[in-house]
């Protein structure tokens, strides 16, 4: 697989893009200000690696119970892959706090930045759901304004927390 589809192809795991986003958004959210911005680049990064080791964990755990059978290394590999996208959720906001640290820009601008793209990330999720489901206009809204509350929440909580 290409590096680009790496980073960027979620595969069929529209939850784990979601749940990734609102993580990684989170995180962020609740570092801005708080720590260094390498400190935060950190924090962000361990604990995503975290979630993802045991959301793999978890679901090869399920599948081999489920089955009743051992799990294999293919198959635990397949299920790390499917599980992606919730890595694949901070590669922008890390991008964006790598900027800020080494002074491409300003750290606040970094976060801003960080958690902008979460925020936009989560509404076209909420258009993505959707257009897959062919939702009608009042239902596309529907779906898109409480994918943006989470974003909204997550703001709101950040000016809180940090002020």
């Amino acid at each position: 697989m290409k590096l680009r589809g790496w980073l960027f192809d979620r595969g069929d795991n529209l939850a784990g893009g979601i749940y990734g986003t609102i993580l990684v958004t989170s995180i962020i959210a609740a570092s801005d200000s708080s720590h260094t911005i390498w400190r935060s680049f950190g924090i962000l990064e361990v604990t995503v690696v975290v979630f993802w080791l045991a959301h793999v964990y978890a679901h090869a755990l399920a599948w081999s119970l489920d089955r009743n059978e051992q799990f294999s290394r293919r198959g635990l590999l397949q299920v790390a892959r499917n599980e992606r996208p919730l890595l694949q959720a901070a590669v922008v906001p890390s991008i964006a706090l790598i900027a800020g640290g080494l002074g491409l820009i300003a750290t606040q601008t970094a976060y801003r930045i960080a958690v902008g793209f979460g925020v936009a990330m989560l509404i076209w999720w909420g258009l993505l759901i959707a257009r897959k489901e062919e939702l009608s206009g009042r239902a596309t809204l529907a779906v898109v304004l409480v994918n943006a509350s989470f974003g909204l929440v997550i703001v709101l909580l950040k000016e809180f927390v940090n002020h």
